[in-house]
């Protein structure tokens, strides 16, 4: 390939890319390639032929001291090098993954692609650090605790935890003022990280609670630590004195504890401190004092239930459960209109105020205290007060019995919630109890309107791409620009996960579809904030009062089928309700039942059909991919794209994806006896490997039947690798380790990046069949096909091409160097008896 096609090659499908690219001479250093975005990034505009470390350090006079192309050339050198750079030009972090490389002429060349991390790192410091005192935090510190427990374990060193309780801060607090209160929790931390040795950490667990994990100290050494820093803190120059108590907890190599185990046993080592110091005091207290204890303490029981109605915020009520009349205080007899403060048959007056959504769950729990069954009442419900507003209530409760054991008394709080449970914290929408009661009384006056209810498409590959903080803030986002488009007569409602609900009073087709036009429009191109990249289209269902459902639920269940229907049909589209959508929707349903009833009845109507797989020169047969096909007895042959995704939502993936691998795996070992060497490639669905148990039996299995794992090829499709492969890393490896190889199905679809093929455990590259179509038409696809075979062979991948389909096709691809080739001009899939006849020496088996 002429050094021009290479650089247009490199330079089309690279410049697509986030990350930075770029290629230096192993001898000289100087550059024969860079990728569009790192060209911005460092402000060069033609780098080709400069000395990099000219171009990326400030007033460099060599090669950096920290280049990795010592590393890689080194005679015990490793094939790739990761390592993390702070540059001085940019000011900005790089995640660096460097390799070597053949470049167009055969020389060896060095290879780096570089991600910026700046933001990454900047968010997850904010993210781990405690702000008051700058230590890590609960989460962050229990992971490493978590980290260190695993790698002594596995050491068989001993590891020493010390969990320490600041004392009195309430009191100080009280006292003196919270900042005394924060003042005492930054010195006592002070003083014991200036104690702490290089590989001992301390994180914050709660308001007043630390755990500090000692790394080579033990018990006893550890404690002489500890009682050094609490003398300090006692000692004159110090000040006020700061004391703390704290626990000591030593876990041997051989003792499997979890972290929450961990911190259970070593709290408790604490509290029996607190307790000996409590006791002291008390002790101490009676020492010194003429205290005595008094036979009883009468009090006047209705001045109690004054005192205490006017001392707090919530309701205390007091039930008489044998007569079954109820006290409540005066203000909430005010505040929900009831007839008095003494209320008969009260559960009738209070349970007619109850929103009928909330009403069961309500009466189930009082059920359970009126039958004897609980003792302890806790339940959440809307109430309508006097203004006709539905208002969030928790109700908690105690039952008192008497000598006999027979309840006698049922007394507790209900908390008025108001508007905590209304507004969703993280986009300052309403949420979607408000939409709810909203719709319920403008359907009640019978208003028309349109409900809108709008998906973030693809929300999980933020998630993926960067974290979760990052698609809260997509989401963020999102709420803003809905809420920054909606016409006057239009409300916005954050729903469950990715979606936002919109209410139009009055509104028309026409005004539905203007407004999802100037959102598309805004989503449907990449947006950026605080640095990060991304771009998520928005999907829409929509239904009317009136013609499409009568009732708020109705209404709601038809407008998700809309969207359900808008996601299943491509994304990033607008979908009405209709006879069509619910047709598709009952389909659905329909076919999920019919799907269940196969699966109960033993598989019925599923088989295996076998696609073959050739060896590059398209002449030689390597093995099969195992597709799965059901026949309905109902409607005939299903599409395995309208059932597969079925047999997902409705979880039955998991016992049809388990009878698909055990057939495929028994007609693989028959074959092999046949044809030694045969490889089979199974399809499995994201939702496999996220089952624990799946990868066990996988090994069962593999065992059962005595196959060679090796000839066994797992293939899951590129975007869900790409959106899950931290996720799914640990799956991947184990499947390794039994030595059945990983491919990687669909690949060029949109998701590719070379880290994924570098630094993840793929065997097989199978490139989608669009690029074959089109290869001996468009330059770039035929480009793609040779820089991607000769990429993947560079690094062990090797590259299957799908979809040849015509002879003219195979003799175009033959010199690309592909490992294997699959399509309908080798063979379409076929029943088993089929492909043995057709493929397999001997014909079909017996």
């Amino acid at each position: 390939m002429a050094y021009s096609e290479w650089s247009w090659v490199l330079g089309e499908v690279m410049d697509k890319m986030k990350a930075f690219v770029y290629v230096t001479d192993l001898e000289t250093d100087e550059i024969l390639f860079m990728n569009r975005n790192m060209k911005e990034a460092f402000g060069v505009a033609d780098p080709e032929g400069q000395i990099c470390w000219k171009v990326f350090q400030k007033d460099a006079a060599r090669r950096c001291a920290f280049c990795p192309v010592n590393i890689l050339t080194a005679e015990d050198g490793t094939d790739s090098y990761i390592w993390e750079e702070h540059n001085e030009l940019t000011g900005r972090i790089y995640e660096n993954y460097d390799s070597l490389m053949r470049w167009t002429d055969g020389r060896l060349v060095h290879f780096q692609q570089s991600i910026d991390v700046t933001e990454t790192r900047r968010l997850y410091k904010y993210a781990s650090i405690d702000e008051l005192t700058g230590i890590l935090n609960r989460r962050v510190g229990k992971e490493r605790l978590r980290e260190r427990l695993s790698a002594y374990r596995a050491a068989g060193r001993p590891l020493t935890l010390c969990m320490f309780d600041i004392d009195d801060l309430k009191h100080i607090n009280d006292l003196y003022g919270h900042s005394a209160g924060d003042e005492t929790i930054r010195r006592v931390v002070t003083a014991v990280k200036n104690s702490l040795g290089p590989e001992d950490f301390l994180f914050r667990l709660s308001g007043d609670e630390f755990v500090i994990v000692f790394s080579d100290a033990g018990q006893e050494q550890a404690r002489a630590l500890v009682e050094n820093v609490q003398a300090g803190l006692r000692s004159p120059a110090a000040g006020r004195a700061a004391t703390f108590c704290f626990g000591l907890l030593e876990i041997s190599a051989a003792r499997t504890l979890t972290v929450d185990e961990a911190l259970s046993a070593v709290d408790e080592r604490l509290y029996d401190q607190k307790r000996d110091l409590h006791i002291a005091h008390a002790a101490r207290a009676l020492g010194e004092g003429d205290a005595s204890c008094a036979p009883a303490l009468d009090y006047d029981a209705a001045l109690l239930y004054d005192a205490l109605i006017r001392s707090t915020d919530d309701y205390i009520y007091v039930t008489d459960m044998k007569s079954g009349t109820f006290r409540y205080p005066p203000a909430m007899a005010a505040e929900f209109a009831l007839p008095c403060e003494v209320v008969e048959n009260a559960a009738a007056v209070w349970g007619a105020k109850i929103h009928p959504d909330d009403r069961k769950a309500f009466l189930a729990t009082n059920q359970e205290i009126a039958d004897g069954r609980a003792d302890r009442h806790c339940v959440e419900y809307r109430a309508m007060n006097r203004k006709g507003e539905w208002v969030w209530l928790r109700c908690r409760g105690q039952v008192m019995r008497d000598r006999d054991g027979a309840p006698t008394l049922f007394a507790g709080f209900i908390t008025n919630l108001g508007k905590r449970n209304r507004i969703d914290h993280l986009t300052g929408l309403m949420n979607k109890f408000e939409l709810e009661e909203e719709l319920s009384r403008l359907l009640g006056q019978g208003a028309s309107l349109a409900l809108m209810i709008f998906g973030v498409d693809d929300l999980k590959r933020v998630n993926s791409l960067y974290d979760r903080t990052a698609g809260d803030e997509v989401l963020r986002l999102t709420a803003q620009k809905i809420q920054s488009f909606l016409p006057p007569n239009a409300g916005a409602y954050r729903m469950d996960g990715d979606e936002f609900g919109v209410i139009v009073r009055s509104g028309s087709r026409e005004d539905v579809q203007s407004l999802y036009r100037e959102l598309q429009v805004l989503f449907d191109r990449q947006q950026s904030f605080d640095g990060k990249k991304f771009c998520c289209t928005l999907s829409c269902g929509c239904a009317f009062s009136g013609p499409d459902a009568a009732d708020c639920q109705s209404l709601l269940r038809h407008v998700h089928f809309a969207l359900d229907f808008a996601k299943s049909s491509g994304k990033n589209q607008l979908r009405f309700f209709s006879r069509e959508v619910l047709a598709h929707r009952e389909r659905a349903m329909e076919l999920t039942e019919l799907l269940r009833e196969s699966v109960e009845h033993g598989f019925e109507g599923f088989e295996l059909y076998y696609q073959p797989v050739f060896l590059s020169g398209g002449e030689t047969l390597s093995g099969a991919e195992a597709l799965c096909r059901w026949r309905c007895g109902k409607y005939g042959p299903i599409s395995p794209v309208e059932f597969i995704p079925l047999l997902e939502e409705s979880g039955l993936i998991h016992q049809a994806g388990r009878w698909i691998f055990r057939q495929a795996v028994a007609t693989c070992a028959l074959w092999q006896t046949r044809m030694p060497g045969f490889l089979m490639g199974v399809n499995l669905s994201y939702l496999q490997l996220e089952d624990p148990t799946f990868l066990p039996f996988v090994s069962g299995v593999l065992e059962e039947f005595q196959i060679p794992p090796d000839c066994l090829v797992a293939e899951l499709t590129e975007s869900y690798l790409a959106a899950n492969i931290q996720a799914v890393s640990e799956a991947l490896l184990q499947l390794r380790r039994m030595r059945v190889m990983v491919s990687m199905d669909d690949f060029g679809t949109g998701y590719s990046s070379l880290g994924l093929l570098k630094h993840h455990p793929i065997d097989v590259v199978k490139i989608d069949r669009t690029f074959v179509q089109g290869a001996r038409a468009s330059v770039f696809d035929s480009a793609f096909l040779r820089f991607v075979s000769e990429l993947c062979r560079s690094v062990g991948i090797r590259v299957c091409l799908e979809g040849v389909e015509t002879r003219g096709e195979l003799d175009f691809v033959k010199p690309f160097g592909l490992s294997f080739l699959q399509g309908f001009y080798f063979g379409r899939p076929v029943p088993r008896t089929e492909f043995e006849r057709r493929f397999l020496p001997g014909g079909p088996a017996d």
